[in-house]
């Protein structure tokens, strides 16, 4: 007689299903959590004869297209929102308004052109200076913080390579746990939910992809290497390259790992290229500023008329070697330097040009050169790398390059065809190299007779400064100037900010689309699970009264049978 399975059967899977929809009730707001169900199939002992019903499995509800999908925006997102909060601070640093270095660059040429009508006026001087000083330190405070930002982005590649680190050994923790349990005829649904959601995770700080394995495990991918394997996990560990850049590699191997998106993949591109060309385009503002002005500055003269001494500001490596070797921050090239000495008992002046080639020439040869002209000593420090040129008694020196004595002679168009002077810092109005350590010459701020207004020397004349004033419309960036340089690397920062905004709402707006069709499918709704409820409860009841039905059918057989 089957009687007793049969109802015993339906009792027992109504039960199981009354406990999964509490299960399914329970974690209805739980994240990551998938719906589930029960399969029944009916229950027979010779293929006719019926034995009640048993449960064949349960059902976890996925939608794998779209968790792909899902997967791949997270990472997008992640990338974008990452890059779009650094691009944020680079606009933020620049400050493209009227206290920025755009600002700072039209307050130095209007001083400029301001003091050409009053040259040998020391309180005019002091404002110049003050505004050469203000861009020199709008220029290093950006350069700093460009820096920091770099650092602070460096840190959190480090924090975040250790967080994929943890996410994937945790995954494949999981992939032998299901695998254990799947193996042994049972199901893992709430491992798997786990795993999901850790991937999930995971594919918010490198890009990802899920190849499904037997018994229940799943391979994650990366852009080019394995991240997850069954229950082996990749590590990776951060180092630096010969550039200075950052690179990830995986535990055991030298080749880099590519990760195309996410919060890694936005933070080694910002890191590795689109902060240090940033930075670059800074530098090479700044560069163009020191050279063209100091340039000019070099070859002027102050109201206190030439030199009586001066020591180069830019050291060199190695004072022996060619100049061409030794990566001054300005470039040199063969050609001629002219040195003025004035007798300043008679005011002769004599004009010497020294022929000099950095491919062959040094700095100790450009001294003995110098050392050779009457009037006129130099020396070399070999630790400091520092020249110094120093005048006889009765004698002073500059390289204007002036009208020599009544008798004859006359200006020199070029004194410094060499650019030997800008890349030594002689006499020089900015010193430094790039936008980190660019700043004014310290006795100018003492001392503003020293700032070289002059050619000629003669009280009054501002013809220097005439000179540098012009330097603000010179077009040295592909037809832009130097404000206008400024005002393009704040646009493109500006439009890679707008950009990135755009795309993070966009994509934001797609996975919550994403996230929607999903949830229709995996997720719980309660009104559906309550039509269940009632389902299972009326098969607990049924198989109650079944079996009660049974026992007093029997109680009635034996009644006849005593």
């Amino acid at each position: 007689m089957n009687a007793f399975p049969i109802g015993l059967s339906a009792l027992a899977a109504g039960t199981r299903g009354l406990d999964l929809v509490g299960q399914n009730i329970a974690n209805a707001s739980t994240p990551g959590y998938h719906r589930q169900r029960l399969d029944f199939s009916s229950r027979t002992t010779d293929g006719y004869n019926g034995t009640g019903v048993e449960i064949t499995g349960m059902t976890r509800y996925e939608a794998q297209a779209v968790r792909t999908a899902i997967l791949r925006g997270n990472s997008d997102q992640a990338d974008a929102t990452t890059r779009l909060d650094i691009r944020r601070q680079v606009e933020a640093t620049l400050g493209a308004g009227p206290g920025g270095i755009g600002g700072a660059f039209e307050r130095f040429f209007n001083q400029v052109e301001g003091l050409t009508a009053r040259p040998d006026d020391p309180a005019v001087r002091r404002p110049l200076i003050a505004a050469a000083g203000d861009l020199a330190r709008q220029f290093t405070t950006a350069a700093a913080d460009l820096d920091k930002l770099r650092a602070d982005t460096g840190t959190e590649i480090r924090k975040t390579v250790n967080e994929v680190n943890d996410l994937t050994t945790r995954i494949a923790d999981l992939n032998g746990r299901i695998q254990v349990v799947v193996q042994r005829g049972d199901q893992a649904n709430d491992l798997q939910d786990q795993r999901d959601r850790l991937i999930d995770d995971l594919s918010r700080r490198v890009d990802v992809r899920m190849i499904p394995q037997p018994y229940g495990a799943m391979n994650v991918m990366g852009t080019d290497t394995a991240l997850v394997v069954g229950p082996f996990a990749s590590q990776y560990s951060v180092a630096s390259d010969a550039s200075g850049n950052l690179i990830v590699t995986q535990q055991g191997s030298t080749r880099p790992a590519t990760f195309a998106s996410g919060t890694l993949g936005g933070l080694l591109r910002e890191y590795n290229t689109d902060l240090p060309a940033t930075r670059g385009r800074l530098d090479g503002l700044a560069g163009e500023l020191m050279g063209r002005v100091n340039a000019l500055h070099a070859t002027g003269i102050g109201t206190d008329g030439p030199f009586a001494s001066f020591t180069s500001s830019t050291p060199v490596g190695n004072t022996a070697a060619p100049l061409a070797g030794q990566n001054l921050w300005y470039p040199t090239q063969a050609g001629t330097l002219t040195v003025s000495v004035t007798d300043t008992a008679t005011g002769n002046r004599t004009n010497t040009a020294i022929a000099f080639d950095p491919a062959t020439d040094s700095l100790q040869d450009l001294a003995t050169a110098f050392g050779g002209i009457p009037g006129l000593a130099a020396s070399v420090n070999a630790t400091t790398g520092q020249l110094t040129l120093t005048a006889a008694s009765g004698y002073k020196f500059d390289f204007a390059g002036r009208d020599t004595n009544p008798a004859g002679g006359g200006a020199v168009a070029n004194p410094d065809t060499t650019g030997l002077l800008t890349a030594l810092g002689v006499n020089n109005l900015f010193t430094g190299t790039a936008a980190g350590d660019i700043g004014v010459r310290s006795d100018l701020l003492s001392n503003p007779n020293a700032l070289a207004a002059s050619r000629t020397g003669r009280p009054g004349d501002a013809t220097n400064l005439e000179r540098i004033a012009l330097v603000r419309d010179q077009r040295v960036f592909s037809g832009r100037t130097l404000s206008g340089e400024f005002a393009d690397l704040a646009a493109v920062v500006g439009v890679d900010v707008k950009g990135l905004d755009d795309r993070q709402t966009a994509q934001a707006a797609v996975l919550r689309n994403l996230q929607g069709q999903e949830q229709a499918v995996v997720g719980v709704d309660t009104n559906e699970e309550l039509v269940q409820l009632l389902q299972y409860q009326r098969m607990v009841e049924g198989a109650s009264k079944y079996l009660s039905a049974v026992n007093t059918a029997l109680d009635s057989l034996l009644e006849i049978i005593r």
